[in-house]
């Protein structure tokens, strides 16, 4: 998971980890959950009033909201959490949340809760739809549980009547145009303050893994069966420090590793893109392909002196538009890291250094059309709003370390400049919302130890452009008990996926079902 992105399709967010002020809570009327002191939590907050933990889920048929498409047997409903769990007894938020019963009721392990990622996708249309089935053993024993994180799809979605603030089309590059621009992005965050009421405060990662253990303690399991992708492996983590005791069987697939903070994350961002660049181009290389040079030095050089030149003499497009060195990045962050796209690249590429930027018009209309170039409907086009609302809504509060001044954020720019031409400057002020947000971080980058959690399994591509496999590493190395199970080839989010490897299933349902791990650092093919 990376840092988000304006680009063709939007990407999804990045999050350092959280280690946040208030910390884990039991739940009276049931097994009520310790967190793990060492790790961070204070011991002393309330106890949830027992009405959390008795609540019945009225389960109906799901609904146009959750999915104009539900398989057989799917069912939605609603469970009522805390919106500040320091204040159990104020206001509320009702978490959306979906179900499609075992396949194989008389041998049902319970249920198994799942997390697309983002920060900013819901679970609860995943699941109803299909979209999401887990593994065909997975899915024969347990109840697949999708949900919507508070604020997020149809658990109350935040709302930013002007939007929030993006990157710049051009990063300033004077103290003044950065000042314009933070003012520009701290009214926008403001609105989205205004108009989300208290929830916006209340996004964190360890709020949400709070909710995860009412939504357990709801669904009558004792421990928390879980399959987290991307982000959802962070809310998992934040799972596991709260409630190691309540751990049950974890698959976190596409790993984010805790301990990195949102600059840190930021240049990993600028090292992935540039580390694809030079994958792109030895690829020309070795198909002969000679158009934008005849050695992979050569065609990152011609490149780089473009982008440079495009910095002080911007092209303009078919219709007068300016294309500047960030356009350039724009593109080529979006583009080098999906193989599919490099063909079109290329032309469009070979273009530009002739002086006719028009061709990125084609590139970006072409890759459209090879993804299927249908019209989203309302429902997807609200979702993808959603997600860029409330992306930064949970990022600002889990990650320290934006930049915090126009001249701060110049002088990051210039340093992440320093460390790639191509793509430094526009990735530094992608930190432009949380630099500006008005609500501050509340964690801090912290590796993850999780004493006493039940072993749990990682899963990573051994290419995953956002969320690298040295991330599923770290993480390995933090936890006292885990494996680590790496899918040969490129992709995000191994397991069940739209690119299906019987070796992957058959290992990641062999620990759901028989709580069977595979060796520490087992391997398998695409």
């Amino acid at each position: 998971m990376s840092l988000p992105r304006k680009s063709m399709a939007l990407t999804a967010g990045v999050v350092a980890a959280a280690t946040l002020v208030v910390a884990g809570y039991g739940v009276s009327g049931a097994a009520a959950s310790q967190p793990d002191a060492a790790e961070g939590a204070n011991t002393s907050v309330p106890v949830l009033p027992a009405r959390f933990a008795q609540q019945k889920v009225q389960w109906t048929a799901c609904g146009a909201d959750v999915t104009p498409h539900a398989v057989p047997g799917a069912e939605c409903g609603w469970v009522k959490v805390p919106v500040d769990y320091a204040a159990p007894n104020g206001e509320t938020v009702k978490l959306r949340v979906s179900r499609v019963p075992a396949k194989d009721h008389s041998r049902r392990l319970g249920s198994l809760l799942f997390n697309p990622g983002g920060p900013g996708a819901g679970g609860a249309s995943d699941v109803a739809d299909g979209n999401w089935q887990a593994g065909r053993q997975a899915r024969a024993r347990y109840d697949l549980v999708g949900f919507d994180p508070r604020g997020i799809a149809g658990s109350g979605q935040i709302k930013c009547p002007h939007g929030v603030a993006q990157e710049p089309e051009n990063p300033p590059r004077t103290e003044a145009a950065a000042k314009r621009t933070f003012a520009d992005a701290t009214r926008r965050a403001q609105a989205c303050q205004k108009a989300s009421g208290a929830v916006l405060a209340h996004m964190d990662s360890r709020s949400v893994a709070r909710d995860l253990d009412v939504l357990r303690t709801v669904l009558g399991d004792a421990k928390l069966n879980y399959t987290g992708v991307s982000y959802g492996t962070f809310i998992g983590q934040e799972y596991m420090k709260l409630f190691p005791d309540k751990v049950g069987r974890m698959v976190l697939d596409g790993v984010i590793n805790p301990a990195a903070d949102l600059q840190q994350v930021a240049r990993r961002d600028v090292k992935t893109s540039d580390d694809a660049m030079r994958r792109y181009a030895r690829d020309l290389v070795v198909r002969g392909d000679d158009r934008l040079g005849t050695t992979a030095g050569t065609i990152l050089r011609r490149l780089t002196e473009f982008a440079r030149k495009l910095e002080r003499e911007p092209l303009h497009g078919a219709n007068g538009a300016k294309f500047t060195d960030a356009t350039l990045s724009t593109y080529l962050g979006t583009a080098v890291t999906d193989e599919q796209s490099w063909k079109p690249l290329t032309k469009a590429l070979a273009a530009a250094l002739d002086g006719d930027v028009t061709a990125f018009e084609h590139f970006e209309a072409g890759a459209a059309g090879e993804t299927g170039g249908e019209k989203p409907t309302p429902q997807e086009e609200q979702a993808e709003k959603n997600v860029s609302f409330s992306l930064p809504a949970v990022l600002c509060l889990d990650s320290p370390s934006a930049p915090k001044s126009p001249k701060e954020m110049l002088d990051t720019a210039d340093a992440f400049a320093k460390q790639s031409p191509l793509f430094g400057r526009y990735y530094a002020w992608q930190m432009i919302d949380c630099a500006t947000w008005p609500i501050g971080p509340t964690g801090g980058g912290k590796p993850i130890k999780a004493s006493g959690a039940a072993p749990v399994l990682l899963v990573s591509y051994t290419d995953d452009t956002e969320t690298p496999l040295e991330n599923a590493k770290a993480v390995h190395r933090q936890l006292d008990n885990s494996s680590l199970l790496v899918r040969r080839g490129q992709g995000h989010g191994a397991y069940a996926s739209e690119n299906p490897s019987t070796c992957t299933d058959r290992a990641v349902d062999r620990y759901l079902v028989e709580g069977k791990l595979p060796d520490k650092a087992a391997r398998c093919p695409r």
